[in-house]
């Protein structure tokens, strides 16, 4: 990239007005006619860094991981609501104390409360910005539906 450049040889060095930096010859002319002077500006190639830009690459792979994440507790909630449904047609009762009440008082509208939590926990979980947080949050989540099926298997 060039520039041209002017010297006011009649201020001193420092003077604000001794160099004037110009975009283009163009620009250098329209100003030496603008202000009447007579002159010349001369062109000096500059050294121009390439500025950095950091790749969107990991942020692609974190928003993905954080996807995934949170869209396996969607499935790990489905799958308690089907293993938990399965333990309460063997004549089994639930362990958890606000469910077992969600099922006592709505009957087999207990679902909702419990798809509720599962969509309030993934929201929350969306909004953390670390894939970490939401990876032990969804390995606890994993943790009733083990439990489910070690039950449904010793039932058996």
């Amino acid at each position: 990239m060039k520039v041209w450049i002017s010297t006011d040889t009649s201020k001193n060095v420092g003077d604000p007005q001794h160099l004037k930096v110009f975009a283009t010859n163009e620009d250098a002319q329209a100003w030496f006619e603008q202000n009447a002077l007579e002159g010349a500006a001369f062109a000096y190639e500059t050294i121009v860094t390439p500025c950095y830009k950091p790749s969107s690459a990991p942020k692609a792979k974190a928003n993905l991981a954080k996807t995934l994440l949170v869209l396996s507790v969607l499935l790990l909630g489905i799958a308690d609501l089907f293993t938990t449904n399965v333990i309460l047609n063997l004549g089994l009762h639930e362990l958890n104390p606000f469910m077992h009440f969600a099922q006592t008082w709505l009957g087999v509208w207990w679902l909702i409360p419990k798809l509720a939590l599962t969509y309030f926990m993934m929201w929350l979980l969306w909004r953390s910005n670390n894939p970490y947080n939401i990876a032990i949050v969804v390995a606890f989540c994993s943790t009733p539906v083990l439990n489910n099926l070690v039950i449904i298997a010793s039932a058996h």
